[in-house]
């Protein structure tokens, strides 16, 4: 007989309101059959303990019904069996219980946290692009910008020859005869599209209209086209070798006319647009001053054109900022925080998948996929939210911003470590990483260009001094003291004036440069042996112009 049967045939022996009960009591609670089973053998026990003095069948039931009633309600005491139960059994079968337990919920919270997370999505709320414009465009005239002159000429370099566009890369002292006859043979083909550029420099205005490639998405910044830059280097190279070959030819006034306006086309181009257009600007000033230089160290320019020259290049500069600005860079950021994380809310916006692999594809990253696998749990739980995010970000760009108004010297001294705080800020923000740049250099090199500026309106200054007095001065205070020059050339490097000395038959002037250390003049070079004037391991040396 099988145990099932067994506890039929013992519940028959007992009164009907009993047998009810017992099975009432073990359905309501809702536990293991083993258990239930002991309850059923314990209850059947005790009712058969009380029965057992009752003889007449009557008499059973009057007895049974009583102890049901002595038991009071069926639902409360099937709560109580099972508690007790629970804290009588073996306590590696509680932990193993409550282990199941807690895995369960912890993965019942995963599941609706993953569907969560993966469900939300981003809210724009600012168009940064129209932001950038309306801040860059400094008045309403059109006729007073530059911008249509300069892009109108860019079209017109837009077929550049290979042959030309390598020959305007190469230092001109490298030029053969017949490759100065092809480039002055294309610079007179192709005169109108320099004559743009000029005409451009004399508006008193340069702003772009930034747009975007994506004519569905005005608004977002990290698409926003810069066209232009390579044209624009080119046609600032066309104008330097222009200025050489007519330095060559006397016309010394068209050349310095051509170099200048090269710098003002660079000053134009700087604005307070995205570093790539303010590197650019940089790089063309810096054309301009390097090709004056080059002219000056080849050529014998008499006193009162150099008096010219040296009053035109102050004038130009006299109300320049050379540091680098941060406005467009940091609204891209900006663009691309809302962009990356969802809205506002539970947890403060987290990341948005879908769009950081869609700026994967921008950048053609082949491994975005077994990096998110790679870092899941830190994307899913760990990762700095937006409102984070954005608090890192604002500060980074606040202390990088008082850093742009600090030499290299006086950020040496402070003992400021850029590079560091972005590695700071970065780890464990795979956005920040994403998009934020070093700008330890960046800010190096907007102070190299501005000693290279001064560097050369004092050489100016000394060959003037030179032509008036049959020698050069014992320093450059002299140079102030008799209004040759209005200010001295600073160091960046050592926030001191440039090292200046008179040598047997010239002069040499040098920063210290990138070591914070005097070479004594030594100049920069680079792996093939041509002249760097910001070398990592030499002087940056002005003059005497180095040509190989």
């Amino acid at each position: 007989m099988d145990k099932q049967n067994r506890k039929e045939i013992k519940l028959v022996n007992l009164p009907v309101a009993a047998v009810e009960f017992i099975r009432l009591v073990v359905k309501r609670m809702r536990y293991r059959r083993v258990i239930q089973d002991d309850v059923r053998a314990e209850l059947e026990a005790h009712f058969e303990d009380e029965l057992k003095g009752c003889k007449a069948d009557t008499e059973r039931e009057e007895k049974a019904k009583q102890l049901v009633s002595g038991f009071g309600d069926v639902k409360l005491l099937a709560i109580l069996l099972r508690r007790a139960k629970k804290r009588c059994r073996p306590l590696w079968r509680t932990a193993v219980a409550r282990t199941f337990q807690t895995a369960g919920i912890i993965i019942l919270f995963f599941i609706v946290y993953v569907v969560w997370f993966m469900s939300g999505k981003p809210v724009i709320t600012t168009d940064y692009v129209a932001e950038l414009n309306r801040i860059n465009r400094p008045v309403t005239d059109e006729s007073l910008n530059a911008a249509p002159l300069y892009h109108e000429a860019a079209e017109g370099y837009s077929k550049l020859p290979e042959d030309i566009s390598l020959l305007l890369r190469k230092k001109y002292w490298e030029f053969t005869p017949e490759q100065k006859q092809l480039v002055a043979k294309w610079l007179t083909d192709n005169q109108e599209t320099l004559e743009l550029v000029i005409s451009g420099t004399r508006r008193p205005y340069y702003w772009r209209k930034y747009t975007n490639r994506h004519k569905q998405n005005t608004s977002e910044m990290l698409s926003v086209l810069l066209p232009d830059l390579n044209k624009f280097r080119n046609l600032a190279r066309a104008l330097s070798c222009r200025a050489r070959l007519r330095a060559e030819q006397g016309r010394y006034e068209d050349a310095f006319n051509d170099l200048k306006s090269c710098y003002r086309f660079g000053r134009h181009l700087k604005g307070d647009g995205f570093l790539a257009e303010q590197l650019l600007a940089c790089s063309i000033e810096m054309v301009a001053t390097q090709t004056l230089r080059d002219i000056l160290s080849e050529q014998r320019i008499d006193a009162a054109g150099l008096a010219a020259l040296q009053k035109d290049y102050e004038q130009m500069i006299a109300d320049e900022n050379f540091v680098i600005g941060l406005a467009a860079e940091k609204m891209s950021l900006l663009d691309e925080i809302q962009r990356c994380f969802t809205a506002d809310g539970i947890g403060g916006g987290h990341l948005y998948i879908k769009r950081i692999r869609d700026i994967a594809d921008l950048f053609d990253w082949s491994d975005t996929d077994s990096w998110l696998m790679m870092n899941f749990v830190r994307v899913l739980f760990t990762h700095p939210n937006k409102q984070q995010t954005l608090t890192a970000a604002s500060k980074f760009y606040d202390y990088v911003r008082e850093a742009t108004f600090k030499t290299p010297e006086r950020i040496r001294i402070e003992q400021i470590d850029i590079d560091q705080e972005l590695h700071r800020v970065t780890s464990g923000n795979v956005l920040l990483s994403i998009f934020l740049p070093s700008f330890e250099r960046i800010i190096e090199y907007s102070y190299q260009n501005k000693a290279d500026v001064q560097a050369t309106l004092s050489i100016i200054a000394i060959l003037r001094y030179n032509q008036d007095t049959g020698g050069y001065p014992e320093h450059l205070e002299q140079l102030i003291a008799d209004a040759y020059l209005k200010e001295l050339p600073m160091d960046p490097y050592t926030d001191k004036p440039l090292v200046y000395r008179r040598t047997a038959e010239d002069f040499i002037l040098y920063s210290l440069g990138h070591n914070f250390g005097d070479d004594g003049g030594k100049p920069g070079a680079d792996s093939k042996g041509r002249p760097r004037l910001w070398d990592f391991e030499a002087d940056a040396v002005f003059w005497p112009v180095t040509k190989s």
